[in-house]
């Protein structure tokens, strides 16, 4: 029994001194929508964004733009630099459909299926007087296009800036 009650306060004590930190807001930029970040703790990091971006993207017969709605998870690593600014680094998935501009292939206009994976580099600072965060990042990424029309792989990237509030 007392072993149970150590480990009920141990537990306790855990759960109330480790409070978790979410962040919601905007992003805009290559991806522009809604921004979330739920922390685990003070290093690691969720950021969920659901948006809508223009991306050019890359294949074995050349480039081509394209009209993205996208859920962009990823997992983030951050690195304290200085007070408040913070360099964070990780990856995610890319999921979501997408409009090819143009016509690719003379296909006209097709919604695709759209999953990939992407990296995440950027710079975050939080104002200590606001519990307001202003982040910059960088998000190249590799994925598949599905459609009738057209499959096959793209190479993409997305510049972003996300103002988010501190809960």
């Amino acid at each position: 029994m007392k072993k149970i009650l150590t480990l009920c306060l141990v537990v306790l004590t855990a759960v109330t001194t480790v409070k978790a930190q979410h962040e919601i807001g905007a992003i805009v930029g290559g991806l522009n929508g809604a921004s979330y970040k739920y922390w685990f703790n003070n290093s690691m990091a969720l950021q969920a964004d659901l948006a809508v971006g223009m991306t050019q993207a890359a294949t074995n017969g050349g480039s081509f733009g394209m009209w993205d709605f996208t859920l962009n998870p990823n997992f983030l690593y951050h690195f304290d630099v200085a007070s408040g600014l913070k360099v964070y680094t990780g990856g995610g998935l890319n999921l979501g459909m997408a409009s090819l501009l143009g016509g690719y292939y003379g296909y006209g206009y097709a919604i695709d299926g759209k999953f990939g994976i992407n990296a995440n580099v950027g710079l975050a600072y939080e104002i200590p007087s606001v519990p307001l965060v202003l982040a910059f990042d960088f998000r190249p990424g590799y994925g598949m296009l599905f459609t009738n029309q057209y499959q096959g792989s793209i190479f993409d990237w997305k510049l972003a800036f996300a103002v988010r509030y501190r809960l």
